[in-house]
């Protein structure tokens, strides 16, 4: 679910303070530094382009595109193994700064309601989906009242 909800927002996220689109091909190499969840160097981000017909240049080229929006940055330039690079932020990050900038101007309990609404009603959506989608918000619900909790007491205090 959230896989294509990123894909969704795509075609309406802008990043950044130059507001600059991101191409399916950045998005692509994106979640590739999500799921990795470290640094990756370009021969591994071209062999974890499975299923992709791109060559070294090609990801050459995404790569010093997505430097350029600031979307990823180098964390080591060792002569052994070449340049590594990392995503700047997390994919939460990324969907949140989309769901902001797709909705201008409006409330964030306006964003939040919308965004649930959205997909609530996607085609598609199972009991199971509803119970994570509940679960998610008991959470954060506890994390809530702990919070409130803790506010409480350093005001008597």
């Amino acid at each position: 679910m959230i896989r294509s909800f990123g894909f969704f927002l795509l075609g309406g996220c802008l990043m950044g303070d130059y507001k600059m689109q991101v191409s399916h091909n950045e998005y692509f190499i994106m979640e590739l530094f999500w799921k990795e969840d470290r640094p990756l160097t370009r021969a591994e981000i071209l062999k974890g382009t499975v299923g992709r017909s791109w060559n070294p240049a090609s990801v050459h080229l995404i790569i010093n595109n997505m430097l350029s929006k600031n979307l990823i940055k180098i964390t080591d330039e060792s002569k052994k193994y070449g340049r590594t690079y990392e995503s700047i932020m997390t994919q939460d990050e990324y969907l949140r700064q989309c769901i902001d900038e797709s909705l201008p101007g409006k409330t964030k309990q306006y964003k939040l309601m919308s965004i649930v609404m959205a997909l609530v009603n996607m085609e598609g959506i199972t009991e199971e989906d509803i119970r994570k989608l509940e679960a998610m918000l008991e959470e954060k619900r506890e994390e809530l009242s702990k919070n409130t909790s803790k506010r409480k007491k350093k005001q008597v205090i």
